[in-house]
């Protein structure tokens, strides 16, 4: 399944069966360094409860087996900027898809982040079964009758990927080897902050672009931290908002490539935190973010596609 057309579908389709992902693995390279297990799921309002309580418990397992972080997010709406779309637009579909799981024309959507000090040991933890065969269980879509929701056979399906963090930054430094990029994992930011807003940016390009690509999007990042309006208030700029182009840096930014290439393809995640959405809206609109994604967005074949997300649990 493309993960693109993934993230846009909210009908109930086939469960269960091995991913192309998985299969792909065992044809190639296993990554080295920390990796990211993510998981794309969409849970109905009646489970919702049990399957928090479930990874909770989960993440506290898998800390023995080294597990670095868990973080479970909540999609709320769509990043307008991202796209290029006129101003006015700004900030318009922020909480779209929260307010239509509250209003049950959609299930709840997640990212789930299982971070991991290496690619065997997540394999040795045993968490890709556990999730299939444990979380699955909870991912049945429901059908409403006047007398409450009835829980149905079918089961909606889920995205997962193994990714690696290629490059990240806070509002301290940036991350790019191997040791330091575990350390920027282990610790995260959502337990200080727990109101941040996260934003992941999911596009693919070509595997021959990768080196090039990642050089640029690395430049990208580099300015996401240090960048903010207005430019005379000193180390963080002023809260954005609908009304001002103002905006604080980004907390935290990061990269993931997907371990494995599908095909001649590649898909990438910039993942970000933020103190709220229009901080991101508005660092769009700035010259300088724009001057440094215009190189990137050269490389894309698919996307952007830009959902925000709060945070609904976190782990280290």
């Amino acid at each position: 399944m493309n993960r693109r057309n993934f993230l846009a579908v909210t009908a109930a389709v086939g469960f269960g069966s091995l991913t192309e992902l998985q299969a792909s693995e065992k044809k190639l390279q296993a990554p080295s360094g920390a990796v990211t297990l993510y998981y794309e799921i969409r849970v109905a309002k009646p489970e919702v409860k049990a399957l928090h309580t479930l990874l909770q418990t989960e993440a506290a397992r898998l800390k023995e087996k080294g597990l670095l972080s868990f973080s479970m997010k909540q999609m709320i709406g769509d990043s307008t900027m991202v796209k290029n779309y006129p101003e006015n637009y700004k900030g318009i579909l922020a909480s779209s898809y929260e307010d239509g799981a509250n209003e049950g024309t959609l299930p709840y959507f997640y990212a789930l982040f299982f971070r991991f000090e290496s690619y065997t040991g997540m394999q040795a933890s045993n968490v890709q079964a556990w999730f299939r065969d444990k979380a699955g269980g909870h991912f049945h879509a429901y059908k409403p009758t006047p007398k409450g929701a009835v829980k149905l056979p079918l089961k909606m399906d889920y995205y997962e990927g193994v990714f690696q963090t290629v490059v990240a930054g806070d509002m301290h430094r940036i991350y790019k080897s191997e040791e330091e990029i575990k350390t920027f994992l282990k610790n995260g930011t959502e337990k200080k902050m727990p109101d941040l807003i996260t934003v992941e940016n999911h596009v693919s390009i070509k595997e021959s672009s990768l080196t090039m690509f990642e050089s640029k999007v690395s430049q990208l990042l580099e300015t996401a931290q240090t960048t903010y309006q207005p430019q005379e208030r000193k180390e963080n700029g002023l809260p954005g908002s609908a009304e001002n182009r103002y905006y604080k840096r980004a907390v935290t930014t990061e990269i993931l490539r997907n371990a494995f290439p599908k095909g001649d393809q590649r898909d990438y995640i910039m993942h970000g935190t933020w103190e709220s959405v229009w901080d991101h809206e508005n660092s769009h609109l700035d010259p300088r973010f724009k001057m440094a994604a215009g190189p990137v967005g050269s490389f894309v074949i698919s996307g952007p596609v830009e959902p925000f997300y709060k945070t609904s649990l976190f782990v280290n």
